[in-house]
């Protein structure tokens, strides 16, 4: 028998959230591939610098909407250096789940 996982954030997210988020990271990657982005990004300093203050792409999770460049001060400073645009990704969708969840 399956227990049922426990989250940090509390509840689990629904299907749909799930696949705004999984095409969310699809999307990153593909701009930071597109843009020629050079990695690894070392701090949030460095990110912000890829991601600016009004910057149009935003995460969408439980009906609230927030800025890529918002999302950079929330994620966990273990996470750097980012290695590759799949790292940087998971990173700014993890943070997107956490700030709007709050």
């Amino acid at each position: 028998m399956a227990e049922k996982s426990t989250m940090i954030m509390g509840e689990e997210p629904a299907p749909k959230d799930i696949e705004a988020l999984d095409r969310l990271k699809s999307d990153i990657v593909e701009q930071l591939r597109a843009a020629g982005v050079k990695f690894p990004i070392k701090t949030k300093a460095d990110l912000a610098d890829i991601y600016p203050k009004g910057t149009q792409k935003s995460c969408m999770y439980k009906g609230r909407e927030v800025s890529l460049h918002d999302l950079i001060d929330n994620i966990d400073d273990r996470a750097f250096p980012l290695e590759n645009a799949g790292d940087t990704a998971t990173a700014l969708v993890s943070s997107c789940q956490m700030n709007v969840v709050k």
